[in-house]
């Protein structure tokens, strides 16, 4: 098994669309599981970063 090529358009949708009611939760995970480790990294990372965003915005 090889190494999975990074697909900077498929983080950039995961990104956009993770608050987005259009992508069910199971699709998401399942596109999400799809990239590679470093990609997993930068969406997560993201979406951390806009979480804190959020959790700060409401204190």
């Amino acid at each position: 098994m090889g190494r999975r090529a990074n697909n900077p358009d498929l983080v950039e949708e995961l990104i956009d669309r993770r608050w987005d009611e259009s992508l069910p939760q199971e699709e998401y995970e399942e596109k999400y599981n799809s990239l590679s480790s470093s990609d997993m990294g930068k969406v997560a990372g993201a979406i951390n970063k806009m979480e804190d965003e959020f959790l700060r915005k409401e204190e």
